[in-house]
């Protein structure tokens, strides 16, 4: 696995992302930015909207475990591409806290981490991503 290449908009990473070593996001750091604990707005996790409605095993269901680890059913879909839709629709709805999710990061070296992620499809990419692109306004310097 390798670290973010995502750009922002001036085209720098700033952001950037590994499995350990950074500002943890996932259920062992700060569960808040943990798929699990990202909540949409029809209540349901981001995870179970990617396990259950990307890839196809629960549509529209909770049962997010029934497609962990397994390939979508419809093998076009692009998981990268959609994972990162529902992060960003997500980050759009919780802007507070994206900044403060960069301030965090920020003092962490600019690094994001997800001691789970086994592939490129992580939270901690994503949020990297997002970072590096959105708009996000602090009230302190960057």
């Amino acid at each position: 696995m390798k670290m973010s290449t995502d750009l922002n908009s001036s085209g720098n990473t700033l952001f950037s992302w590994k499995r350990r070593g950074g500002y943890e996001v996932s259920t062992k750091g700060d569960k808040r930015f943990s798929a699990f604990n990202a909540i949409m707005s029809d209540g349901r996790s981001l995870e179970c909207h990617f396990q259950c409605d990307v890839k196809l095993y629960n549509p529209g269901g909770r049962n997010w475990r029934a497609g962990k680890g397994k390939p979508p059913l419809d093998p076009t879909v692009d998981l990268w591409g959609e994972y990162l839709k529902l992060w960003q629709t997500w980050g759009e709805a919780n802007l507070p806290l994206l900044i403060e999710l960069k301030v965090n990061v920020a003092l962490k070296g600019y690094v994001l981490s997800d001691c789970f992620a086994s592939t490129e499809i992580n939270q901690a990419r994503a949020l990297a991503h997002l970072l590096n692109t959105m708009e996000i306004p602090v009230g302190v310097s960057d």
